[in-house]
């Protein structure tokens, strides 16, 4: 007699004591049903979404857990459950939806970092020649050293600067008139040592760059102060010099 009540108890508790799968639906106040609305069981952190019907089935589940329903748009609700034979249906109230403040911030371009580490790399012997690190643009000089390079970007003969707008901490480089061409653009004058970035685009896509942004432009960014003193002097073919020496001050306080 007392085996046999045993065993009934057993057999009353054994939907509590094994986990067993929760049947539910879940709608609005409406009585619509809630697509892909998120159920989670706190304890085995196990969750599930609802299907076009609202529908949802939830695996290894116990009496006493607690279920964790929300979705976008819709209150979240925590459920006890009480009864895993019961098919459930629960109603999710609505709710506004309520922005957190939105942070813009730059995005990281690899073109322009390959672009700085290249500067301080590999070495120019003209300020004119720092154009060339810029991916894309190539220059030729097809009659000596005394005037601008001409200019090649994307299928672009740009000539001597016609359309590309070039300028140096904000200073147009571009000559609005000149006997070689509109937008002639000269870069002799700045010392290639003291270019700290390059700031570039391409294409006719920035309308405040100028009218000579035509296939792209370039921005030289100059050093607010040199890092040390040092003195450098190169040699090349046709007997040719070049020499280039900084001091860095420091001031005592």
């Amino acid at each position: 007699m007392k085996l046999k009540f045993l065993t009934f108890i057993l057999l009353s508790l054994n939907g509590s004591l094994f986990a067993q799968t929760f049947s539910g639906k879940i709608v609005d106040e409406h009585q619509k049903p809630i697509q892909e609305a998120n159920i989670l069981n706190q304890r085995t952190d196990q969750h599930a979404h609802s299907n076009e019907l609202g529908e949802l089935t939830l695996e290894d589940c116990s009496i006493g857990d607690t279920l964790q329903i929300s979705n976008i748009g819709y209150q979240t609700k925590l459920i006890p459950i009480e009864n895993l034979k019961k098919f459930l249906t629960i109603v999710l109230d609505e709710e506004v939806i309520s922005l957190e403040e939105v942070i813009i911030s730059p995005t990281i371009n690899a073109l322009h970092i390959i672009t700085e580490i290249d500067i301080g790399t590999n070495p120019v012997n003209s300020s004119q020649d720092i154009l060339r690190r810029v991916p894309g643009l190539f220059i030729g000089q097809h009659a000596g050293g005394g005037k601008a390079e001409q200019i090649f970007l994307r299928g672009f003969d740009i000539d001597h600067g016609t359309d590309i707008n070039i300028t140096v901490d904000g200073l147009p480089v571009n000559m609005v008139s000149h006997a070689h061409g509109q937008g002639y653009a000269d870069l002799h004058f700045v010392i290639p040592e003291t270019v700290e970035k390059i700031d570039f685009g391409k294409g006719a896509y920035y309308q405040d760059k100028g009218n000579f942004t035509t296939a792209g432009y370039v921005d030289f960014t100059t050093k607010e102060q040199l890092d040390n003193s040092s003195v450098k002097l190169e040699t090349g073919q046709f007997d040719t010099y070049q020499a280039a020496g900084n001091v860095r001050f420091s001031r005592k306080r």
